[in-house]
């Protein structure tokens, strides 16, 4: 245990963005969960990856949805990130957000959003990785939410 527990802090120490990842199920029902495990992983095609621990709450909505989007968050969002960081009901309450074609939630003032289609998924660990083939995109010039050490972060300009 106090081996996971280092290695665990070790991982801390790489600085990231935050993400809110979002799907929806076949009836319409709506997902979203926080993760910073985001990647590109090709630029051609374009493919993206997250990953979602096996003990999620919604990871079989994640496995099954053939879309999804991994919304990047700004620097002011950083109370989304802990709403999606919860494993309740009703995430999206007071988040404001539209649906793209496909029924996934795009979250309003992010960042950056990726639309995607899922194109594989990958049982590896306490985790599944989830590849995602980019359908649409778009950005801003906002700052970004960032998270070191277990602790948001703001970015400083030199």
């Amino acid at each position: 245990m106090q081996q996971m527990t280092e290695f665990r802090q070790c991982l801390a120490k790489f600085a990231t963005g935050v993400t809110v990842v979002t799907c929806a199920d076949n009836s319409g029902e709506i997902y979203g969960i926080t993760a910073n495990s985001f990647s590109s992983v090709s630029l051609e095609p374009p493919l993206i990856l997250w990953n979602i621990a096996k003990v999620s709450r919604s990871l079989q909505e994640f496995l099954k949805a053939g879309y999804f989007a991994v919304n990047i968050l700004a620097e002011e969002q950083k109370s989304i990130s802990k709403v999606f960081a919860r494993s309740e009901k009703n995430l999206f309450d007071d988040i404001h957000y539209s649906k793209n074609e496909f029924g996934v939630p795009l979250l309003d003032g992010t960042l950056a959003v990726f639309e995607c289609r899922t194109r594989e998924t990958i049982d590896c660990g306490d985790h599944h990785i989830i590849i995602g083939e980019v359908i649409d995109y778009r950005s801003t010039d906002s700052e970004p939410l960032v998270f070191f050490d277990g602790h948001y972060k703001a970015i400083q300009h030199d």
